[in-house]
């Protein structure tokens, strides 16, 4: 668990790769899984938490044969990344766009995004990487 400061996010990131690395993981995986969750926690303390200390983000690893499954719990309104579509990269770079590739490079990386979000404000977004 870390709390909603982008100070932490060397610590995420270090988690996951060690995490990964003692599982055997390929390294190029590994900086994908890595690249992936640092953007989506990124995003749930801008977006969601408006950059406010003193929210939890809880991150929970899981390997198994055939994928790694990464889920990412936190409070707050929903959002689905699911729902944001990809943007055109060649209109993109002509309107000299800033930020906003989070997702996009989430969506490159990853097989698969899970989202639930509950009643009482509560996410979980799972984050998929087929091993196969």
């Amino acid at each position: 668990m870390i709390s909603s400061n982008t100070k932490n996010l060397a610590q995420v990131r270090n988690f996951i790769a060690n995490s990964l690395s003692l599982a055997d993981i390929n390294s190029r995986i590994i900086d994908q899984v890595v690249l992936s969750v640092d953007e989506a926690c990124t995003n749930i303390i801008k977006h969601t938490y408006k950059f406010e200390d003193g929210h939890n983000i809880e991150i929970f690893i899981m390997v198994n044969n055939d994928s790694i499954n990464i889920s990412i719990i936190y409070s707050g309104s929903a959002f689905d990344p699911n729902s944001k579509d990809v943007p055109d990269m060649t209109e993109y770079f002509k309107k000299y766009k800033v930020g906003g590739l989070g997702i996009p490079l989430i969506k490159k990386f990853i097989d698969k995004i899970e989202y639930v979000h509950t009643d009482n404000n509560l996410n979980k977004l799972t984050l998929i990487k087929f091993l196969s």
